[in-house]
């Protein structure tokens, strides 16, 4: 028997259910773990059909990438 706001897809999957948030905390927890991957390509294969609901709905900041983008600079080259 599902319990109050369980999906049957959550029981099969054995998910503790997210209160309130149907399959949205699923897919934008998916689309955050694959910011690194070209845009276009998540977008595709997550069922998106535009890149600005993806980056705006779906795709959030977190302390770890942020981390990266403040100490993973790139190397500026001199124009010759």
């Amino acid at each position: 028997m599902e319990s109050p706001g369980e999906s049957p897809c959550e029981r099969l999957a054995k998910l503790e259910p997210h209160e309130g948030s149907l399959w949205h905390a699923y897919r934008r927890k998916w689309a955050s773990e694959r910011k690194h991957l070209p845009d276009v390509e998540v977008a595709k294969a997550g069922g998106w059909n535009s890149l600005e609901s993806l980056k705006t709905a779906y795709q959030q900041a977190d302390e770890g990438t942020m981390l990266q983008v403040v100490l993973e600079a790139g190397k500026l080259r001199e124009v010759r």
